[in-house]
């Protein structure tokens, strides 16, 4: 039995925090996509910013970036300008590309460190839910058990 893999859009600050620490649940879901045990979904915008952050705060990480970015299966989201639109009556401007990347993309989760994903108002209403890495993970092992 063949089930779909979990499709996961990763903000900036999952993939910035699992580069920076081998210990957090960020690394552990980057961990869990380098396996294949979960589809993860990037956009330019959180790749770009990843590279600045990287580039300003953790110059020593850039290889490693390099290489997840290289090694890891992402799947990058293109996002039409009127769906960026649409998700600012969700969330504000400046994380606006990244929820509507998340729903263009039709993924089950958005994992963020970000707290203005986690404060979003009327989350019911979205296809996905929107979860720190932490809360992903203690979820993931139910979601498994589940396909079984």
């Amino acid at each position: 039995m063949n089930m779909r893999k979990t499709r996961v859009f990763l903000d900036s600050s999952v993939i910035i925090a699992g580069l920076a620490s081998a210990s957090g649940g960020s690394h552990k879901v980057l961990a869990l996509c380098e396996l294949g045990l979960i589809d993860p979904f990037i956009s330019a915008e959180v790749q770009n910013e990843v590279l600045r952050n990287i580039k300003s705060k953790l110059p020593k990480a850039m290889d490693a970036f390099e290489r997840i970015l290289n090694s890891l299966p992402f799947t990058v989201v293109e996002v039409p300008e009127e769906d960026i639109k649409r998700a600012e009556l969700i969330i504000n401007t400046h994380d606006a590309p990244i929820m509507a990347a998340a729903i263009f993309g039709k993924v089950d989760w958005l994992l963020s460190l970000d707290k203005h994903f986690q404060a979003v108002q009327e989350k019911e209403k979205l296809d996905f839910t929107i979860a720190t890495p932490g809360e992903f993970l203690q979820r993931f092992v139910d979601i498994v058990r589940h396909e079984e």
